[in-house]
Formats: structure tokens, sequence, C-alpha cells
């Protein structure tokens, strides 16, 4: 006997499933997370306290790491406590997380190191009392910190080689970041490219990309160019920089690197510290200063996203969110104020889009708790390392909560499994 199926009331049905699931507690709370398996896909987005990093382990075994955390000291209201603790740097930090997780094929190797934009919560902020590295070439945080524990294969920024867009880079942060690279070209082979907007062959799997072909990663956007959405098209939504005047030139901020990993059903959007136009308060901006919408746009629904700028008042605005839809959104704190009131209202407002949503912020300060509204009962989480698992062939994922004060990476809550979209 046949049976007829309701697509639609099955899909309700999968999705109400799905959630139900997302709020029961799972084996290996309390535990270490398991280990990374083949085919699997694991996003990792570390909580040092001083900012970005995450880690991603492809389905393949392929490493990745996008931005490498901050200095080790900063003033409020950049004063969320290191994790687990002050007593390492937090690049050592990020190293000997990354070397906990990754696969033992890896052999303490990231694949690619992409560095979102020159800013030192980011790449690492040099100041006075940075260490230098022992050969004595170049001081050691963030970045710099973490090739001295693990090796780079390839680096991709959006300045190389010259380091002159939208005008000269010449902060103590980023002289100090291209000396490393010179020197590691010149001792280690690195290599060391610039990221291109619209290209979905300059970041893969160097293992085994034949037996997954529904991975991808698509450049979506740097230094105001754009994706097109067609084949590998760009086109420029910033005007010549030699005709704009200097309260116009774009920040850094609105150059990141931003892309959209996939994986079978499975997609996953990252933007650095993309903002949006309402951060420009003094002035009438240009509508081309409002990147986050155009690159959104570029980029389609997505299952899951990191927010950007750290959930800051001047990023994820309306359009930008109405364009992603994201199921589960991250938010990588790094401050009083991450995530802030408009920002966290715009992330929880139906009126933008329609969908269920779980917020997860790797931390929440009292006074953030304290003035964010509902945020310490609403969010999935406010204090750990949050990691995205996906299941091979990318149908389904989970979201680890795991305990951040110490390296043993315990399991804190899961949530999920989520149907992909």
């Amino acid at each position: 006997m046949e049976y007829m199926v309701n697509k639609p009331v099955l899909a309700l049905f999968l999705s109400l499933l799905a959630c139900h699931a997302a709020a029961q507690p799972a084996p290996g709370v309390g535990q270490p997370l398991p280990a990374w398996q083949e085919g699997e896909l694991d996003i990792h987005h570390i909580n040092t306290g001083r900012g970005d990093a995450l880690l991603f382990v492809l389905p393949d075994g392929t490493t990745m790491m996008e931005d490498f955390s901050g200095k080790t000291v900063e003033s409020a209201p950049f004063s969320l406590p290191t994790r687990p603790d002050a007593s390492r740097p937090p690049g050592e930090w990020v190293a000997r997380y990354a070397r906990d997780v990754i696969p033992d094929s890896a052999g303490n190797r990231i694949d690619y190191a992409l560095v979102s934009h020159f800013h030192g919560d980011h790449m690492g902020a040099i100041v006075q009392d940075s260490p230098v590295a022992p050969h004595g070439e170049y001081k050691l945080s963030g970045i710099t910190e973490v090739a001295g524990h693990l090796r780079f294969g390839k680096v991709i920024d959006r300045g190389w080689p010259d380091y002159a867009y939208p005008a000269p880079l010449d902060t103590v942060t980023v002289a100090n970041y291209r000396r490393f690279l010179e020197w590691q070209v010149a001792h280690n082979g690195l290599q060391v490219e610039q990221f291109q907007p619209g290209r979905n062959d300059q970041i893969v799997l160097l293992h085994d990309a034949k037996k997954y072909p529904g991975f991808e990663i698509r450049n979506l956007y740097a230094n105001g160019v754009v994706w097109t959405s067609e084949g590998n098209g760009t086109r420029r939504i910033f005007p010549d920089a030699s005709a704009l005047s200097g309260k116009e030139l774009p920040d850094e901020n609105k150059l990141s690197v931003a892309f959209r990993l996939r994986y079978g059903q499975f997609d996953y959007f990252s933007g650095g510290d993309l903002s949006s136009i309402v951060e420009e308060t003094t002035f009438q901006p240009p509508a081309w200063l409002d990147v986050e919408p155009v690159v959104a746009q570029a980029a389609g629904p997505v299952d899951v996203m990191k927010a950007n700028h750290h959930g800051s008042w001047d990023s994820n605005g309306i359009g930008f969110l109405a364009a992603l839809q994201p199921r589960v959104v991250v938010v990588t704190s790094r401050a009083d104020g991450h995530p802030a009131v408009n920002t966290w209202r715009r992330l929880t407002s139906k009126k933008i889009w329609p969908g269920e949503r779980d917020i997860f912020v790797t931390n929440v300060s009292e006074v953030t708790a304290s003035t964010t509204y509902d945020i310490s009962r609403v969010a999935r989480s406010t204090q750990g390392h949050v990691v995205v698992r996906v299941a091979p062939g990318g149908d389904s994922y989970r979201v680890f909560v795991l305990e951040d004060d110490d390296e043993q990476h315990r399991v804190k809550a899961v949530f999920g499994p989520y149907a992909s979209n």
C-alpha cells in the first residue's frame, strides 16, 4: 500500500522535532568534546576574552584558522578576563586549543591562516612590552604568537603584497606582521596570498576533495569588492580611493573579508568586523558605505552565522539579518556591551525574519547582562567556547558549548540536531 506524504506537514514536523531536540540534554555533557571524525565539519569559536579566533576542521581534515585573538591586557570596556586565565598570552591559548582538537594527521599544521582584517583583536595587537620572537625579527602577539606553536601552510589576507589600500597601512601592528611574513616566507616556506572575492577555489580541501563534492568556501567580499552571485564575477561597490576625501575613506572594519562555507545543505557565514552604516553619526554617509546588506545578499540565507563585529552596536543591521536569516547566531564577544542593546534587539526580532533562532554568546559580562534586556534568559549560552559540528554530508548539525576555564574542553551543553536548510 502506498501512502501520500504531505511535504509541508512533514517539514513542520521535522522542524518541531529539531527544536525539541535542541532543548534536550545530550550524551557527553561533562565529558571532553568527542574527537572530530572524518566527514564531519567542525567550526570552533574559541573564547579567550581578548578577540576573535576561529578554527575550522574541514571534512577531509584540512585545517583553517580565521583570526588569532589579541593582546593579554586591555582597559575598560575591553576588560573581560583572559580565558582560561592570564598565565599565558591569548595567542598561546589559541594555539594550545587548536593543537588539542585538530586531527593527528594534521601534524600541528594549520593549512590556511586567514586574517579577516588588520585590527589587533583579530591579528594580535603589538604594544611596547610585547615579547620578541627567539630569532629577534618580530614581536609576538596573535598570529605571530600562534605561528610559534603551529606551522602555517598559507596566509591569506586582504592587503598582500603592498598593504596600501585604501591608504598605506603603517601601524606598529601591521609593520610587525609584515616582518613576520617576510621571515616566515624566507625561513619556513610560508605562502602568502591576497583574498580574492568571487573565487571558490582559493580555500579548498587539500586531502580528498573528490570525496566531498558538496563542499565549498566562496569568497564573498573584501576591500569594497563583492561577489555577483554568478560564476566568479565581482563588482566594486566603493569608489576609487583617490576620489575620496579623508572622512569618506572606509574604515578597516568595512574592508573585512567575508566568506560563505557550504557543505551539502549546510551554510555558514563569517564576515570579520563588517559594520553597518548606522555607525556614521557625525555626517551624512554615502550609501555605498553600508556594506553589510550587499554582502549578505550575495551570501543568501545561512544556517549559522558569526555575528559581525562582536555584536557591537554598529553592526548586524536589519538588511543584513533579513538576508541571512540564520537559525544559529554565534556572538564572539570581547567587551562590555557585546552584544549591544540595539544589536540584541535586532538579533531577537521576529519582525526582521520570522524563523526560530538560537543565539550563543562566548562571554557576557555583568555589565552587559544588566543592560541588555533578557540576554541571560534568552541566549542559549553566555559563557564558553562554541563549537558547531556538522554531520557527514551536511544534512544536520549540533552546537556544543564547552567550558573555557581550563583546557579539558568539557561539554557544558549540546543543542540539536538542527536540520540544515
